[in-house]
């Protein structure tokens, strides 16, 4: 009688652990909504930090997450493969742009053609984010390197970014070399260099700074109401696929590194948001459930709403290695 009278044990929670960077935020949100409701027993938990530094947190602090985010999918292998991973899916395209408001001097005239006249007014503050923090930074460097070539005036990366921080830059045979020392040692105090470009765009609200390098799904997703956006040519915001390797490519990026084993060096490409299940996640299943729905229409409209691309299908490096219900969702990649 006892044991007819007792209640049922209840079930145990379960967690998903998710490592993100900023601006997939909105279409992650809009999957936890949808996941929460079909799986009610599992607690979604999201930290949201630079790219590389979600990566560390897996490799060098032994934490445990069951998705981890990068806005470029390109470093998944060089900071986590084999022993943390060994898949990559890339899920959308970005592209790179110029954050300004306006009451940014010269607002007015700011366009694709002239912004790098503009940045090196000696009335006109900048910012960009810390390179050696992740893909925001090094992906704005390369932006400007190759700004160079497009608007064939070879002295645009030296007085934007030589003349105002530690970063150097060489060329031999038409590839480019840009070399990110541990301190970026800002000498102008017309330049400010922060870990993200989130913490920039308020900066420029405030009248801090007048612009700031970011990409689109950053600027739209992360920042504040009234930022603006300059439009730039493809040549330079790393959003056509057709130009990798005639021109993205011609750019090679070495990133600082306290460990000489571990340096990373980045040859450009498109910009390309990703994400991999570690190897060792807690909740491998509640991480496919999470992404069948992330990956599919909820994610993809979320992703449109803050003008990022989404890969329909998705690419992946090898779908052997991605979970099976995943499978339907993507196509072998390169």
């Amino acid at each position: 009688m006892l044991a007819g009278c007792s209640k049922p044990a209840p079930e145990e929670l379960k967690t998903l652990v998710i490592f993100h960077h900023g601006s997939p935020t909105p279409a992650i949100e809009a999957a936890e909504k949808v996941f929460k409701a079909k799986f009610p027993g599992t607690n979604v938990l999201r930290e949201k930090d630079d790219a590389l530094a979600n990566m560390r947190k897996v490799t060098d602090l032994g934490k445990r997450a069951d998705i981890v985010y990068t806005d470029d999918y390109s470093i998944i292998p060089a900071v986590m493969f084999p022993k943390y991973a060994d898949s990559w899916i890339r899920y959308a395209h970005d592209e790179m742009t110029i954050a300004y408001a306006p009451n940014s001097k010269y607002a007015n005239e700011v366009n694709g053609d002239n912004w790098y006249k503009i940045l090196q007014r000696p009335d006109v503050k900048w910012g960009i984010a810390d390179p050696n923090a992740g893909p925001d930074g090094y992906f704005s460097l390369g932006q400007i390197m190759l700004s160079n070539d497009h608007y064939k005036d070879n002295t645009i990366f030296k007085n934007l970014i030589e003349s105002n921080t530690a970063i150097t830059a060489t060329e031999a045979g038409g590839h480019y070399t840009v070399n990110c020392p541990e301190n970026l040692n800002p000498k102008s105090a017309r330049v400010i260099v922060r870990p993200d470009p989130e913490t920039l765009y308020p900066m420029i609200l405030a009248g801090e700074i007048d612009y700031a390098f970011g990409y689109m799904g950053s600027v739209i997703g992360e920042g504040p109401a009234g930022i603006k956006t300059v439009a730039l040519p493809p040549q330079v915001n790393l959003s056509d696929l057709s130009l990798v390797t005639s021109v993205y490519n011609r750019v090679s990026i070495n990133l600082f590194s306290d460990k000489p084993d571990r340096k990373i060096a980045i040859t450009l490409g498109a910009k390309a948001n990703g994400l991999t299940i570690p190897l060792n996640a807690p909740n491998s299943k509640g991480a496919a459930d999470f992404l069948e729905i992330f990956l599919g229409p909820v994610g993809q409209d979320a992703l449109k709403k803050v003008h990022i691309t989404p890969l329909s299908p998705a690419e992946t490096n090898d779908l052997s290695k991605v979970p099976e219900v995943l499978r339907p969702l993507l196509k072998q990649g390169q």
